[in-house]
């Protein structure tokens, strides 16, 4: 394990632990993708192939019966991280009865009263690891299913053994939301200015605010996947003239498949912080042929609105230390509005699911002499972030207790009751760090 030291202070510190960035790829070549191995001491947390499928990419989707056909541990955990989406969870509780005597027929009782009950556009049913485990022909039932209720039923193959991070999951559920694309066959009035936004998948209310964003400057979003989705919405993905790749990790795999088949092009976009989302509202305008005038202006009106307030944080943060532990991807979107729209100082960087590129990019963003964790245990990170003396955490809320004990303020990065994307996003982020820094409670504690 490698800190920041006097001896060292001159050049970036890529903290190497027991699984590395390399060493996770190359054993991903050696191996086939269901023999990836976890380590131990290694963040075991949201990491399984069923949580990048149900949690991160499925779970927005509306008008959807969500049935994960498990022990009714996995389904609450997997409804409760997001709960504000829907009010109910549903599961067939597999118990040890169902695995010695087959739960394959409850499975299918399971899908025909959800339909009747909540009468949905369609059923997504999920694979956790004890039917994987045991055989379960859940493809077999999912069809003869659809075939009696009349609407898709649709089924994923994410047991969480099936791949050592979440990644795999993303993978699995855009693989199969991909064939609902190009599936509505009725009439579809077309306009030159429609788009998909590919991956949000933390809030229906920010995909709604980068909907209206981009609705004022004469952009149509058909649909926002999957912040925003719905079945019909996905049926017609393959009108949009562009994608937006908002979240490139998890994103990027669904733009290049509808690139390859319907001929979409794509475009990276980051509507978090100010000069994130100006560069990305010219670089839509750009590539839809929208009159430049009209984007500067809508952008030149959203700056003078915010002025006052932006200065404000930016003097009171100037010279704070943030650490931030996320997803190497959101740390990516984090450093810049931090460093040039906020004026604050990196202290340090802890990421996981990265690999060689995403380390490469941190490390051109980031004050030489910054510590750059790749996977840590609780016991590193800890170490980390004390020894990083930062004014602030930014994480993901699994990390929330662990910093509060050190006396460290903490903001959820991915916004709870308010929005960080889009202009008035980046105030209510920037107000929610300076209220996290000049918190009373830290003076008491300290």
């Amino acid at each position: 394990m490698l800190y920041n030291t006097e001896e060292n202070c001159n050049k970036n510190i890529l903290v190497e632990n027991r699984d590395t960035s390399k060493a996770r790829e190359q054993h991903e070549i050696d191996t086939s993708s269901y023999c990836k191995y976890t380590q131990p001491g290694n963040s075991t947390e949201r990491l399984c192939t069923f949580h990048g499928c149900r949690v991160v990419i499925c779970n927005q989707i509306k008008n959807v019966i969500h049935l994960v056909h498990s022990p009714i541990g996995c389904a609450y955990y997997s409804w409760d991280y997001r709960s504000q989406s829907y009010g109910y969870g549903f599961t067939t509780d597999i118990q040890e009865r169902d695995i010695i005597f087959d739960s394959e027929e409850k499975l299918y009782k399971a899908i025909l009263k959800a339909s009747e009950e909540f009468n949905p556009d369609a059923i997504f049913v999920y694979e956790t690891c004890i039917p994987g485990l045991i055989g379960n022909d859940l493809q077999g039932i999912t069809k003869k299913a659809s075939e009696e209720i009349g609407i898709p039923v649709i089924y994923f193959d994410c047991a969480g053994f099936k791949g050592a991070t979440q990644n795999e999951g993303h993978k699995i559920a855009n693989r199969q939301l991909f064939k609902i694309i190009g599936s509505k066959k009725e009439e579809f009035h077309s306009t030159p200015y429609d788009v998909n936004v590919i991956g949000g998948f933390s809030s229906v209310k920010e995909a709604k605010i980068i909907e209206d964003m981009l609705s004022k400057i004469g952009i149509r979003v058909l649909c926002s996947f999957t912040d925003n989705a719905t079945i019909d919405k996905i049926r017609v993905m393959d009108r949009a003239k562009i994608n937006i790749v908002h979240c490139t990790k998890s994103s990027m795999y669904l733009a290049k498949m509808m690139y390859k088949e319907y001929g979409i092009p794509y475009i990276k976009g980051n509507f978090f912080g100010i000069e994130n989302c100006s560069m990305t509202l010219r670089n839509i305008g750009k590539a839809l042929n929208i009159d430049k005038d009209k984007v500067e202006n809508f952008i030149i009106e959203n700056l003078e609105r915010i002025k006052e307030k932006l200065e404000f944080y930016r003097e009171n943060l100037k010279g704070k230390r943030v650490f931030i532990s996320h997803g190497a991807q959101r740390v990516l979107n984090y450093i810049d509005p931090l460093k040039n729209d906020l004026n604050m100082d990196i202290a340090g960087v802890a990421t996981y699911f990265g690999n060689e590129k995403n380390y490469k990019e941190i490390l051109k963003k980031i004050p030489k002499g910054t510590v750059v964790l790749d996977n840590p245990n609780s016991y590193e990170l800890e170490r980390a972030i004390v020894e990083s003396d930062a004014d602030v955490v930014i994480s993901d809320n699994h990390i929330r207790y662990l910093v509060h004990k050190l006396g460290v303020p903490f903001v959820y990065g991915r916004g709870g009751k308010k929005s960080y994307v889009g202009f008035d996003g980046f105030i209510n982020f920037a107000d929610e760090v300076h209220g996290a820094i000049n918190s009373k409670i830290w003076k008491l504690i300290n």
